[in-house]
C-alpha cells in the first residue's frame, strides 16, 4: 500500500467516524422532538376536550342563572 493510498483511507475513516458521530446526534434530536410531539399533541387533545365540554354539558331548554 503506497502512502497515498495509506493517507486516503484515513481520511476517509476520519470522515466516516465524523458522519456516524453526527448521525447519532441528530437521532437522539429527532428522539427528543418526537417526544415534545407527542406531549403537545396530547396537550392539544386535554384543551380540545375542555372547549367541548361546557358544550356539551349545557342544556339548551335550561334558562341562564340571570333569569
Amino acid at each position: 500500500m503506497t502512502k497515498e493510498n495509506s493517507d486516503r483511507i484515513k481520511e476517509l475513516e476520519t470522515k466516516s467516524i465524523f458522519q456516524e458521530d453526527a448521525i447519532e446526534r441528530l437521532s437522539n434530536e429527532v428522539r427528543i422532538q418526537q417526544i415534545e410531539i407527542i406531549k403537545l399533541k396530547d396537550d392539544v387533545d386535554q384543551l380540545m376536550n375542555t372547549i367541548k365540554e361546557p358544550e356539551s354539558s349545557t342544556k339548551s331548554d335550561e334558562k341562564p342563572p340571570h333569569y
